[in-house]
């Protein structure tokens, strides 16, 4: 709570309690000789502590909500990447209206599972950290990236169209590519982009193209941005 804020309410309990005062003397107790200022200070005494238990129980109720704010947020957080996860990403595309404008890039790292089965899944854990980090230093701030699933990201760039998108996405690609990941294996991904409303009416047919577009990447030699269009099945 800001100071200005509670100098505010102390001044108004202050007042509360004069007038609390000036009527407990002069309507309800009259006629039984209480002094005035007596009852202005035995007022003001039980409006300070009223101030003080005030306070105290904001400071909790605030401590609460904070906490509360904080393990919300950690309950959409891939704790492995720092990416948002499929739980925030289901969230967010119910909110997501049909008349926006916005394009959508599907991310999957090639050949993953060879990080894993030769080098061992803390390898494997390495190459998703700085995939994920190349990605958040090549998008927006109000860009959204989720893990959504294994080795799969996916990006959801509002009010952007495709050709903007093959551009963030052929970033993307090309800061991946430049990772230092030796001696392991070179790291690089496939892409495949789409926008509303262009490719669907909703966002679900929005995620088809996209996943259709990634799949058409990987077929033909991976580590490529595709474009959907109505040429891929």
């Amino acid at each position: 709570m800001k100071y200005k804020v509670k100098v505010e309410i102390f001044i108004n309990i202050l007042i509360l309690s004069i007038l609390n005062a000036v009527i407990l003397s002069k309507v309800i107790l009259h006629g039984y000789n209480i002094n005035l200022m007596h009852c202005i200070v035995a007022a003001f005494i039980f409006g300070l502590l009223y101030y003080i238990s005030f306070l105290r129980i904001y400071s909790k109720y605030n401590l609460i909500k904070e906490t509360n704010e904080l393990l919300i947020k950690e309950l959409k957080i891939d704790k492995l990447t720092g990416l948002f996860n499929r739980r925030a990403f289901n969230e967010d595309i119910k909110n997501i209206a049909d008349c926006e404008k916005y394009a959508m890039v599907f991310i999957d790292i090639d050949n993953f599972r060879n990080f894993n089965n030769e080098y061992g899944h803390h390898v494997g854990d390495e190459v998703l950290r700085d995939v994920s980090k190349a990605i958040k230093n090549s998008v927006r701030k109000n860009d959204r990236t989720y893990r959504y699933g294994g080795e799969e990201i996916v990006i959801i760039l509002k009010d952007c169209d495709k050709e903007k998108a093959f551009i963030v996405a052929e970033k993307i690609r090309n800061n991946v590519s430049s990772i230092d990941n030796s001696p392991f294996l070179k790291i690089t991904i496939s892409l495949g982009v789409s926008a509303h409303p262009i490719d669907g009416e909703n966002i679900e047919e929005v995620i088809q193209a996209c996943d259709k577009a990634l799949l058409n990447a990987k077929k033909n030699g991976k580590n490529k941005t595709v474009i959907f269009n109505s040429d891929i099945a």
